[in-house]
């Protein structure tokens, strides 16, 4: 999409702005995707949205989006006549890559990349044991168990929400630590750390339950799956730690009065 098509979908009054910056990039299961620009976006250039949590993938859409915000401003600037100082310049982007680098090393994102890994290898060394549960169910359908099909949904859903947020976690925590603390600090208005810092909390809320879950399908998986719920809960207490007003964020949107947060599913 090039600059002057994003600065027309910017001007569309129905979009609530900023809600893509604090959601979980579930789009096929939340409801605000009619006034969500982002999910427009994605839509004229055909990007599909399950790529969305990968964190290259990410990396590069986000870089992007930098390119054409920059360009946007200078536009802004010549328009206004505004004369922006190359060292200056130079300087701030600078800023921004040790930024980068020191959240890449901080103890939450390695905890959060260490957790991405666990999962992978807990489902890769746990295909037997969900084959085996698939044939299980199977076999009790053949029986006539009536609740065949309510224990498929579940075991269904509870994959998809591990997997959905497994990368996710990693992904806003390095967007809440790479934020520009003195900027923040500056302005009034709420910190984009604590936003995204809330969404990876949300991710980590919903995985805990999720595991949960899995563990009554998996009871001989019990010890594996709760190393795994440990380090997660350890992680959720250490970004509360890092960003204690992160709960109280308000969402745009979603945690606007009277809304109900549906940008994806609670584990069944």
């Amino acid at each position: 999409m090039n600059k002057d098509k994003l600065h027309k979908l910017a001007q569309n009054p129905m979009f609530i702005a900023g809600i893509y910056n604090y959601c979980d990039r579930w789009c096929e299961r939340c409801a605000f995707t009619a006034r969500c620009m982002n999910f427009a976006m994605e839509q004229e250039e055909g990007v599909a949205t399950k790529s969305s949590t990968n964190p290259e993938a990410f990396w590069k859409r986000f870089e992007a989006s930098l390119v054409m915000t920059k360009e946007l401003l200078e536009d802004l600037a010549r328009e206004g006549n505004v004369q922006f100082d190359p060292a200056e310049i130079e300087a701030l982007e600078q800023q921004g890559k040790q930024r980068h680098l020191d959240a890449e090393e901080h103890p939450l994102t390695k905890a959060a990349f260490d957790y991405d890994e666990m999962a992978d290898a807990w489902f890769q060394s746990g295909q037997d044991a969900l084959r085996g549960k698939e044939e299980e169910i199977l076999a009790q359908a053949k029986l006539g168990v009536d609740t065949v099909n309510e224990e498929i949904a579940s075991l269904t859903d509870v994959v998809e929400i591990i997997r959905w947020y497994q990368s996710q976690i990693y992904v806003k925590l390095m967007r809440a630590l790479d934020a520009d603390a003195e900027l923040e600090a500056a302005n009034e208005l709420p910190k984009d750390s604590d936003g995204s810092a809330k969404v990876a909390l949300i991710a980590m809320d919903r995985s805990i339950a999720a595991w949960m879950r899995v563990k009554e399908f998996f009871p001989e998986q019990a010890d594996s799956i709760l190393t795994m719920l440990v380090h997660l809960d350890r992680l959720r207490r250490g970004t509360e730690k890092e960003f204690p007003n992160a709960r109280n964020f308000v969402r745009p949107g979603f945690d606007s009065e009277n809304a109900t947060d549906t940008s994806s599913p609670q584990p069944p």
